[in-house]
């Protein structure tokens, strides 16, 4: 009895002490006034604790919502119309453009003075170019030709996916303006095909000078001497194993500041040769910048890189023309005072044989306008 006693007891405190939620102690009314209403007692405090816990957990049970699963719809695909793209065959003949190689839109040109416009085109098409294809001007300013014209391609054959630089020799018109000029490319048959490609110039009224060498600025360099004033480029009087090369200074003081170089020639074709002097090589002439005094420092014993021009025989000394580079030289050096050039052979060739060639007064032809 005593055991039954004690485990009631314990079980109380226990219940007791626990912080169960929505558990609260019950205190008994009276004191208890034998044993047995002590068993009593403690036998209904279990009970109502017991009670109690159970109402407490069939209250949380009933508080959880059970997750209940809905079905989403998905909707099944209608039928998609699936597009196949169309091929488009490649012509035969076609053209497309690629660059101007030379006089770009609106290149300012002298009245009357005569240019060659060079495009370059690639073939995209299937049929290869060959020499019974023409360039042909189709319409607006000839240019020197008319309505009809057509020549020729060269460099032939032209394969789908080659390149050809097509060349037209033209003079401009004698009025200031612009103009422009359609042309383009015909096959066997005689139908032209591709875009057409163009020319187009700004005519101005040109201004024509001739500049010279300044003296004392300008003149012969050798290994171990000088300056002299000729102009001689090859090898030396006292040693063939030495060479000379000469310096030009002009004077541009004279040009607008804002001039636009149109053309500039070189005359080289007053000349006397001893020996071969083209046996040493090419002739060739680079801008440079020694001041106004010509020293024997300023010799270059080794060919350069760099040139801007070059001339490879007398035949082609005696040819005055257009230089696309000593215009762009001379552009560049408009406001500073002075072109420098100096020209040399790439040295002596050591045949025991005195080669060299001096010239007399070599001049730049330019023609330049202003706006």
């Amino acid at each position: 009895m005593k055991k039954i006693l004690i485990s009631a007891i314990i079980m109380l405190a226990l219940l007791a002490g626990c912080n169960l939620p929505g558990v609260q102690s019950i205190q008994p009314s009276s004191p208890p006034s034998s044993p047995n209403d002590v068993f009593t007692q403690a036998a209904q405090t279990v009970s109502a604790q017991l009670t109690q816990m159970a109402q407490v957990q069939i209250t949380q049970l009933a508080s959880i919502t059970p997750a209940i699963p809905t079905n989403t719809f998905t909707p099944v695909p209608s039928n998609t119309t699936v597009y196949t793209p169309s091929i488009t065959p490649i012509p035969c003949n076609w053209a497309g453009f690629i660059a101007d190689v030379t006089i770009p839109d609106n290149t300012p040109v002298a009245i009357g003075q005569t240019f060659t416009k060079i495009w370059r085109l690639r073939n995209i098409g299937t049929c290869t170019w060959s020499n019974a294809y023409t360039v042909a001007f189709m319409n607006g300013d000839g240019m020197g030709v008319s309505t009809g014209y057509s020549q020729a391609l060269t460099s032939v054959p032209i394969p789908p996916g080659g390149t050809v630089d097509i060349s037209v020799n033209l003079t401009a018109p004698s009025s200031n303006g612009t103009y422009t000029g359609n042309w383009s490319i015909r096959e066997p048959g005689g139908q032209t095909f591709g875009t057409n490609f163009i020319v187009k110039i700004k005519v101005f009224t040109a201004v024509a000078v001739t500049l010279v060498p300044v003296p004392g600025e300008s003149g012969t360099v050798r290994s171990d001497a000088g300056p002299f004033p000729d102009f001689t480029a090859g090898e030396s009087n006292a040693d063939i194993t030495r060479t000379c090369e000469f310096f030009l200074s002009y004077d541009i003081s004279g040009l607008p500041s804002n001039a636009t170089i149109l053309e500039v020639k070189f005359n080289l074709t007053n000349y006397s040769v001893t020996g071969n002097p083209f046996g040493l090589g090419v002739l060739k002439a680079y801008v440079v910048n020694y001041g106004a005094t010509l020293e024997i420092s300023d010799f270059v014993s080794t060919d350069q890189p760099g040139n801007i021009a070059d001339w490879g025989s007398t035949s082609a000394l005696n040819n005055i023309e257009a230089s696309p580079e000593m215009k762009t030289a001379l552009q560049s050096k408009i406001g500073s005072g002075r072109l420098q050039l100096r020209l040399q052979f790439p040295g002596s060739n050591g045949d025991a044989v005195k080669d060299r060639i001096t010239f007399t007064n070599p001049v730049l032809l330019v023609t330049y306008t202003t706006p």
